[in-house]
């Protein structure tokens, strides 16, 4: 084989085993909806767009709820305020609000719901540090409600995917449903939700499993639903408003001096990681943080696959060996240099030598006009040339050689042997 042969098998199976990872990624990628579409989890009409809310929003005013669209995070707040705890605002995009809107979340009137589209960890710290986030998976899954849930009474549904619980620092528990992928606190006198999924509000989904009925629970608790229609990062806001709903202006409704939020503190950097403190919200009172990188068995199983690839690649052959006919015409001389060659590159020195003895024993009982069976082979040599019958069992039947040594007295009695007996 020529080195660039070599090479190139020994390439194929890694480049196939990236190849496939990548059209993996970019598969997920293309089914995942992108959330910064106009249409995407809007109640407005869009032609029946796959990830739109539009199917959600007829359901809803079906039911005799009142639909509030806003466009920005102030307008919702300030929307949601006016109600004074009679609205639910429904957040499809958190992660286009900025920090500090996301903290007035908070703020809200007494008995708001907020409903929270599966955020993660930073934007849950930012409205309730009290919920921590878990683990996500590739995609949703179906699961039941689970016993207890209050917050729905609808069955199976796709709103698995990011897990929610609260930390140890949360003062009451949160109520789970769907093995954690919804998940809803009281904080501060406002009841926040989190989903663990957008497949329940989109309309190619809300039909799935009992989809829509979830989705209408958790928008129907309040007569009106502040819908916050955002796909775009919003800037940071310039003013704050310490007591709401009393008035006071809003960000970005109104100029005003640039300042921070009141309760603004330095946020520890760990409170963003993947793997927040778990509490009974997550079904674990205490676990300890893995020493190992989330990174570490998927490389781990990776390059698993890719030696396991690399010695297909490399193997001579799968199963037992095959006997061939060469394609042209070798010289017996050169056939038996090539395979002594071969069998002491691979130190094989008891195949080398029972090649020999088969051979032997063949030439001795056609001399002899005897069979090849072990003891009529030694009775008739015994017979014939008087050797011991140990020191001819050793020669045509024994162990194998230990050392080139050994292998070489041994070759050299077996031809003496066939010599004589092929002379008489």
């Amino acid at each position: 084989m020529t080195p660039k042969r070599r090479w190139f098998r020994g390439l194929t199976p890694l480049v196939v085993v990236l190849t496939l990872i990548a059209l993996s990624v970019t598969l997920h990628s293309l089914a995942q909806p992108d959330t910064g579409e106009a249409h995407y989890l809007s109640p407005q009409p869009s032609g029946h767009q796959p990830t739109s809310g539009e199917q959600l929003a007829d359901l809803l005013r079906t039911k005799g709820i009142t639909i509030k669209r806003e466009t920005r995070s102030s307008d919702a707040l300030m929307a949601t305020w006016a109600l004074k705890g009679q609205a639910t605002l429904f957040i499809p995009t958190p992660e286009y609000m900025h920090p500090d809107y996301l903290w007035m979340l908070r703020r809200s009137p007494t008995s708001t719901r907020v409903v929270l589209v599966e955020p993660n960890a930073r934007q849950v710290y930012d409205a309730v540090p009290v919920l921590g986030v878990g683990d996500t998976r590739w995609t949703s899954r179906v699961a039941s409600p689970g016993r207890g849930c209050s917050l729905t009474t609808a069955g199976r549904a796709g709103v698995f995917r990011t897990r929610y619980g609260a930390l140890r620092k949360a003062e009451q528990p949160p109520r789970v449903c769907y093995d954690n992928g919804l998940v809803a606190i009281d904080y501060m006198s406002v009841e926040f939700v989190l989903a663990g999924s957008a497949d329940p509000f989109r309309t190619d989904r809300i039909a799935e499993h009992d989809n829509a009925k979830l989705a209408v629970d958790l928008l129907s608790t309040k007569p009106t639903v502040v819908w916050l229609d955002l796909h775009v990062t919003e800037p940071k806001p310039k003013t704050y408003s310490e007591n709401p709903g009393l008035g006071q202006p809003l960000p970005s409704l109104q100029p005003g001096n640039e300042r921070t939020r009141p309760d603004a503190s330095p946020r520890p950097e760990s409170s963003f990681s993947s793997r927040p403190e778990r509490g009974a919200g997550l079904g674990e009172a205490e676990e300890p943080e893995s020493p190992f990188a989330d990174w570490l068995l998927p490389l781990v199983l990776m390059l698993l696959l890719t030696f396991i690839a690399l010695a297909f690649a490399r193997g001579r052959r799968l199963g037992a060996p095959v006997t061939e006919p060469l394609p042209i015409d070798v010289r017996g001389a050169e056939t038996a240099l090539g395979r002594a060659k071969l069998y002491r590159r691979a130190k094989a020195r008891g195949a080398a030598l029972e090649t020999l003895r088969v051979e032997a024993r063949r030439r001795l009982a056609a001399a002899l006009k005897t069979g090849t069976d072990r003891e009529q082979l030694l009775d008739a040599l015994v017979t014939r040339t008087g050797h011991p019958r140990d020191w001819l069992e050793t020669v045509l039947f024994g162990p194998e050689p230990e050392d080139d040594s050994e292998l070489e007295t041994r070759t050299n009695e077996l031809l003496r042997l066939v010599q004589q007996v092929t002379r008489e």
